[in-house]
């Protein structure tokens, strides 16, 4: 039913008449034999839909697929959430409104920026980078980001893709004051041990000015790889991050170690992906070490949690 429009208003006049709001998101493909797929959108293009101010429109990849795609509602007062991965499809001709981004708190985009692209996302917070994001050298995924959202309002930011560079990530940092919420992988961090003086030179400008708070690193983390962590974030108050568990022990004390106090800030950590028996193994350490004098730990989901 969900690319039925005749049902749909069947519905709604029957059984809905005082429906004022309609709101549709749909992600996906759609099989029908009789039908194109534009056929079936379009099927939303009545006077019965543009009457009652109910819009849409549609972001389509021709080249791989001409069946699959997000077909939503457009809308003022819609959603705090959106998804740019596509293009609007020009081919299809769907009567919509220019679509109003002023709600939008989150924004995730999932492809390629375009340099022209025509929508800006004046209120947006909190920015997720998808995993089919194309990088390029020459800065045009930043220049490309910053006619989309007013960096210097985000709060959160969410890398999703593996290898994206370390020199991309401070790029962002400089231009994201206000960021308190970093997550990336630790892939980015693997030229770190080789060009240290280089990225040092790159950072010297947001060592003292960054605010992150939480970090989430995922991937599994070297001790080579927090002590820069630290050493950039020293603000960090929430670290979550994986670690194989041969290495636990050793940054489990650097992190709680009282005698550098690197991370004087942080009071919660949490390590992903682990087995249970590190548990009692890091209460062992903790009190062999002298790390702590109160704290809590629990381990929940796969996770071991460790707050003080």
């Amino acid at each position: 039913i969900i690319y039925n429009a005749k049902r749909w208003q069947q519905l709604i006049l029957f059984h809905m008449s005082y429906l004022r709001i309609f709101y549709i998101n749909h992600q996906g493909n759609v099989s029908n034999n009789n039908l194109t797929y534009h056929d079936i959108i379009n099927q939303f293009n009545s006077s019965f839909w543009n009457e009652n101010k109910w819009f849409f429109t549609y972001q389509h990849q021709w080249k791989y697929r001409i069946d699959t795609g997000i077909f939503y509602s457009t809308g003022p007062y819609r959603r705090k959430y959106y998804m740019y991965y596509m293009e609007i499809d020009e081919k299809l001709g769907l009567h919509h409104q220019r679509e109003n981004f002023k709600s939008v708190k989150h924004l995730y985009i999932e492809h390629k920026t375009k340099s022209n692209c025509r929508n800006y996302f004046s209120n947006v917070n909190q920015l997720t980078i998808g995993y089919d994001v194309e990088i390029l050298d020459d800065n045009s995924f930043i220049t490309n980001l910053k006619c989309m959202i007013p960096l210097k309002q985000l709060t959160k930011l969410v890398i999703n893709i593996g290898r994206f560079p370390f020199e991309e990530i401070i790029k962002l940092l400089r231009l994201t004051p206000n960021l308190h919420t970093i997550k990336f992988d630790e892939y980015s961090l693997q030229e770190i041990n080789s060009n240290f003086t280089k990225y040092n030179i790159l950072l010297q400008d947001i060592l003292k000015k960054n605010k992150i708070e939480n970090l989430v690193l995922t991937g599994r983390c070297s001790l080579n790889q927090i002590r820069f962590i630290i050493y950039v974030f020293s603000k960090l108050k929430y670290l979550k991050i994986e670690i194989t568990g041969r290495k636990i022990s050793s940054i489990v004390q650097y992190l709680l170690s009282k005698t550098h106090n690197q991370a004087q800030h942080l009071f919660y950590l949490c390590i992903s992906c682990t087995e249970e028996v590190y548990l009692e193994k890091i209460k062992d350490l903790i009190k062999l070490k002298n790390l702590l004098d109160s704290y809590s730990i629990e381990y929940i989901n796969y996770s071991l949690h460790l707050w003080w």
